[in-house]
């Protein structure tokens, strides 16, 4: 049963030459996005989540069981020196499995891997901690949200229905500076950016990334944001 997909050379034209991994969004279990707009869960993309997703109800397989078969396909990576975009699709819903997935992660980079980047909607229930060795930012959909998410050691990234422009801003709310996503409005790609991969570093100056509602439902993406806000 397949219940996790780990390319070598990714063709995303968003996040350039780098690998990645694709996990069943049925892990997803703290997004609002999930069903409502979630980019991963349409076009392309969605083609494979939805037999992972498959996969994995009809195993009924725990998000440990799919943390396990990920860090398989991690660890059988070729590291040549390229990123690692963990999480095309997908999320680690609980503390085990974030790092089953986080182990394969640091073996990746210790081989000659890159850096290993993420988002997570799990932030409120599994420690900065369990990630070791990845660069991880909280997705979140609220001002509350972007200051729990600190205080357990997390740099924020938020999505909104559009950018007022392509340079950064302070939010109001929590003093955050919230960077515009370079890959959206300049079109450079993650490998080149490599904003995200320093998350700690955007934790420590207090910032984080702001990402525009894309993929083909986009504005049920931008309405599910904003209903969670």
């Amino acid at each position: 049963m397949r219940l996790a997909i780990v390319v070598q050379d990714s063709a995303n034209e968003k996040i350039g030459r780098v690998s990645t991994t694709y996990a069943p969004t049925v892990h997803c279990v703290d997004c609002p996005m999930r069903g409502a707009g979630c980019y991963a869960q349409h076009g392309m993309v969605g083609m494979h989540v939805r037999k992972l997703d498959a996969a994995a109800r009809e195993g009924h397989a725990s998000p440990v069981r799919s943390a396990k078969q990920e860090a398989a396909g991690i660890d059988a990576l070729r590291a040549r020196g390229q990123g690692l975009r963990i999480h095309t699709s997908g999320d680690c819903p609980t503390p085990e499995s974030a790092r089953i997935v986080a182990g394969a992660a640091r073996r990746f980079t210790g081989r000659g891997g890159g850096t290993a980047w993420t988002y997570t909607h799990a932030w409120r229930r599994v420690a900065r901690s369990a990630w070791r060795g990845v660069s991880v930012l909280a997705s979140c959909e609220s001002a509350a949200d972007v200051q729990l998410a600190r205080r357990r050691g997390y740099a924020p990234a938020v999505v909104v229905p559009a950018f007022a422009s392509d340079r950064a801003w302070i939010d109001p709310d929590t003093g955050t500076r919230m960077i515009p996503c370079p890959a959206q409005t300049r079109g450079t790609t993650c490998e080149d950016c490599r904003l995200c991969w320093r998350a700690d570093h955007l934790y420590s100056i207090r910032a984080g990334i702001a990402f525009e509602a894309h993929g083909s439902a986009r504005k049920r993406a931008a309405a599910a944001c904003e209903g969670a806000r």
